[in-house]
């Protein structure tokens, strides 16, 4: 058996998330493994790792090789965007890789994109499309027939029922509930917890029980 290094490639920079992929990454892979970052703007480097170290390397945006695999190295539907376009000079779309814990189930008839990061024990049922960019964190369980627009993120403890669609961009807080034949409009928020009855417009922030329409989202539009 090789002892050689495996390459994993993360495009930004956060102190936590690197955490999350790093131990993501050696639960699927296994050790040894080697992390490379690829930050996109200047910044300080330094991972939030206070029980255990991680090691990594820092590396150039054009020194990105397309031969290992590449994640989103930070979260947030606008972060994901951001970083997106600044390594389009570098990647296509289809040079990203998936990062799916084997904890998780995903269906045979779902349609994946790339830079799809699923968390540990987490469900998609049957015929759900899950766009470019989307994280799917710890414990949530996608319903059937659903359909999750690029670059969104689905944060921990999430349940949506048959036939939801999520917009293109959007943020779903922890632990909201999203009712049978709802579509969440592009780049919305919706706040932890939240029970969705009803369709939110696209551009929303909105949360509650049920949830409602608080104000227009002017934080990002992608």
């Amino acid at each position: 058996m090789s002892t050689k290094n495996k390459i994993f490639q993360l495009l930004g920079f956060n102190p936590e998330w690197i955490c999350v992929l790093y131990d993501l990454i050696t639960y699927n892979y296994k050790k040894p493994l080697q992390i490379e970052v690829f930050p996109n703007i200047a910044m300080e480097i330094k991972a939030a790792d206070r029980l255990q170290p991680i090691s990594f390397e820092i590396k150039r945006m054009q020194d990105i090789k397309v031969t290992s695999p590449i994640f989103f190295g930070v979260g947030g539907a606008r972060n994901k965007y951001r970083i997106h376009k600044d390594f389009l000079p570098y990647l296509k779309n289809e040079q990203y890789s998936n990062l799916i814990a084997k904890s998780s189930i995903v269906s045979a008839s779902n349609i994946l994109s790339k830079a799809v990061f699923i968390d540990h024990l987490c469900v998609l049922s049957a015929q759900t499309s899950v766009g470019f960019g989307v994280h799917i964190k710890r414990g949530s369980q996608i319903g059937h027939h659903n359909t999750i627009g690029d670059f969104t993120d689905i944060n921990p403890g999430v349940v949506t029922s048959g036939n939801v669609n999520i917009g293109r961009g959007c943020e779903i807080g922890a632990g909201a509930i999203i009712n049978n034949n709802v579509t969440v409009g592009e780049n919305t928020f919706i706040g932890m917890g939240s029970v969705v009855t009803k369709d939110i417009p696209a551009n929303s922030i909105a949360y509650g029980s049920p949830c409602k329409v608080i104000r227009p989202n002017n934080l990002w539009n992608i």
